[in-house]
């Protein structure tokens, strides 16, 4: 058996064990705490690309087509104005494909 100067022995360190558990914790809950703020700014960022997402897959080809025709320029304002004509057709179309189906006009006073 133990004597009663081992148990108190034993207690003291059963104690200190305990409050540097807690504070082992408090610590932990700083440290995940201070993590979090500090990577706040990657739920936004990744919420603004999945929203981007549909028009960067149709912007992506665009540009580099502008980029393309960048380098072979055409001399006169009027043949860009005619390229640019030629393009707003098929473009507008693809922009109606993509764009949300909910945005269309509803009437003020509906029949019931």
């Amino acid at each position: 058996m133990l004597g009663r100067k081992e148990l108190d022995k034993l207690n003291l360190r059963k104690q200190a064990l305990l409050l540097e558990s807690s504070l082992n914790r408090a610590v932990l809950q700083a440290d995940i705490h201070r993590l979090r703020s500090a990577t706040i700014w990657a739920r936004g960022a990744s919420s603004v690309s999945r929203q981007l997402a549909p028009w960067l897959t149709l912007l992506a080809p665009v540009a580099g087509f502008l980029v393309a025709r960048r380098v072979r320029r055409s001399r006169s304002w009027f043949g860009r104005i005619v390229t640019a004509a030629k393009w707003a057709g098929p473009l507008y179309g693809l922009w109606k494909r993509f764009a949300p189906a909910g945005h269309e006009a509803q009437p003020e006073n509906p029949t019931v």
